[in-house]
């Protein structure tokens, strides 16, 4: 149910400049979570993990290959040999 919240939020966003002003920048967790509250939704840090990964599903292999490679440049440089 908080899932269909936090999408709800989201949504939300396309009608409510401010809020969408606000969900512009990455923002804490508590902070998004208390944005929902306001708003009469319940969403908690499972369903921002579970919203995250559903998007992953959806990615394709290039997309994820995008997302990924910054990290596997850090840690080519630190892995020796």
């Amino acid at each position: 149910m908080s899932l269909q919240d936090l999408d709800q939020l989201l949504g939300l966003r396309h009608d409510d400049p401010a809020l969408a002003e606000q969900l512009a920048q990455p923002l804490p967790l508590e902070e998004l979570i208390t944005l929902a509250q306001s708003r009469g939704l319940t969403i908690t840090e499972n369903d921002v993990f579970q919203a995250q990964q559903r998007e992953q599903t959806k990615a394709s292999a290039a997309d994820l290959q995008q997302q990924m490679a910054p990290e596997s440049r850090r840690l080519r440089h630190f892995i020796p040999g």
